[in-house]
């Protein structure tokens, strides 16, 4: 059972939607279907049909208040399962977490030269939060956060208090990441000026490049196409001069 409103890569499977419901049923009883609908993802069809599997596995009582008031209660099997699902969930947030830590290791190391670097941080979302921690545990430095929003500038993120981007020059690193993959083209665009201090521009949107064993130097494909000016996806800014 699939909900067909989510484009995801990871769908939610049986067991994941079984745990949403119980939780939601433990904190509100008195839930109407319609409303567990909403806020499981699932269609109205998919709740009551989970809900009679639920009640016959004896994870669910319900008390019919009237025709149409009914009211439904965890057994302690039920409680048990929402427990034992959630901590199945947990470790695969811990793996999955993991994985992507390495995935985006992989993809910064692909995009600037070996070594012990000192790396700015663009565009404080999730995705800074994962690139945060794959490069404070290596030789990449993180020397500054920043962000555009002015709301976010002087406060503090993962220990880092966050500067506007026009402080990036001082900071005098080898390496700006752009975290913020909506905005990744027009903050490339914005940061074009730091190619001329030998500042490279790390994009999350490229795909690694394949570097030959014992080749210290990267491909340094132009940042401007014969198209209009725009930027090539896969580019990578200019390196130390």
């Amino acid at each position: 059972m699939r909900n067909k409103t989510q484009h995801r890569l990871h769908l939610a499977a049986p067991r994941l939607n079984e745990m949403k419901l119980l939780q939601c049923l433990a904190s509100d009883p008195d839930i109407t279907q319609a409303e567990l609908a909403r806020r499981c993802g699932l269609s109205v069809a998919m709740v009551n049909n989970y809900m009679k599997d639920l009640c016959a596995a004896g994870l669910l009582v319900y008390h019919r208040k009237s025709s149409k008031n009914i009211s439904y209660h965890l057994t302690t099997a039920g409680s048990m399962r929402a427990e034992e699902i959630g901590q199945e969930l947990l470790q695969e947030m811990v793996e999955s977490f993991a994985m992507a830590k390495e995935r985006i290791r992989n993809l910064i190391l692909s995009q600037v030269p070996p070594g012990p670097l000192r790396v700015v941080l663009y565009g404080l979302d999730d995705l800074a939060v994962i690139a945060f921690h794959a490069l404070d545990c290596r030789d990449l430095r993180i020397v500054g956060v920043c962000d555009d929003d002015p709301g976010r500038i002087g406060r503090e993120w993962c220990g880092r208090e966050v500067s506007n981007p026009s402080q990036i020059r001082y900071l005098a690193p080898d390496a700006v990441v752009i975290c913020d993959r909506a905005r990744t083209e027009e903050i490339y665009r914005s940061l074009r000026y730091l190619h001329e201090r030998g500042i490279r521009l790390v994009r999350l949107d490229a795909r690694p490049v394949q570097r030959s064993e014992g080749d210290a130097s990267l491909p340094n494909p132009p940042a401007e196409s014969s198209r209009d000016g725009e930027v090539d996806s896969r580019a990578i800014s200019g390196g130390r001069h």
